[in-house]
């Protein structure tokens, strides 16, 4: 039997990539500047891609996320840069996180039958436990591992490990709940785990093989006894 749930955060408790967007826009609205919207979100997103390479290769400090894609798409639009606008970012990303709908029920329905924890990957553990205190859910949590923090991240199966040992619990006794199969769903399993694929947007992409938010609540309620 199963004696913690483990849960992934961006795309799995929350959502990242469209309030990401969201945010972008609003920037660009307050900047004035004449550019098409979606071209300057598509060159943010281009630009954090670059970033993760240049992390991965020891070449800038992974603090520095949202200046680098920021003020590298403000120059390529011609607008005029201004370092406040990392502050005005994080301000509307906190703002806008909030968990998907379904997510808390989940919770209560756990909390008190088994240990929960987070794990997630961020460069910023600061900025993400914001995050995560913004949705109003952190107290359910027994602990939570930001990558940031920490030697390993997902999807080395030493990130999953250590956060069992945090628990107390042997890993082989966990499950694990994520969005991205290399990074949680591959990860998990390779650590010993059990692990669920889920899409909170599901209903919007019938021909994933991930189960819903419902479909988890009766997974887990068959696995959890």
């Amino acid at each position: 039997m199963a004696e913690a749930v483990i849960f992934d955060f961006d795309g799995t408790m929350a959502d990242f990539e469209n309030t990401d967007t969201e945010c972008l826009k609003l920037i660009l609205k307050q900047t004035g500047a004449e550019v098409i919207a979606d071209s300057f979100v598509t060159r943010a997103i281009d630009h954090i891609m670059c970033f993760h390479g240049l992390v991965d290769s020891d070449e800038i400090d992974p603090l520095t996320l949202h200046l680098y894609r920021l003020s590298k798409t403000f120059r390529d639009f011609n607008i005029p840069w201004d370092d406040s606008y990392v502050d005005t970012y994080k301000e509307l990303l906190l703002e806008r996180t909030i968990p998907y709908p379904g997510i808390e029920q989940i919770l209560k329905t756990l909390s008190g039958k088994v240990k929960l924890g987070i794990l997630t990957n961020a460069y910023d553990p600061v900025l993400q436990m914001k995050r995560i205190r913004a949705t109003g859910l952190a107290d359910y949590f027994n602990t939570i591992q930001i990558s940031g923090e920490q030697k390993y991240s997902k999807p080395d199966p030493r990130a999953f490990n250590l956060i069992a040992d945090n628990l107390g619990v042997d890993s082989r006794k966990c499950i694990f709940i994520g969005d991205s199969k290399k990074y949680d769903i591959e990860g998990a399993r390779a650590a010993g785990m059990q692990a669920i694929h889920m899409k909170p947007t599901k209903e919007k992409d019938q021909h994933s093989s991930a189960m819903s938010i419902d479909q988890v609540k009766l997974k887990l309620g068959e696995m959890i006894a």
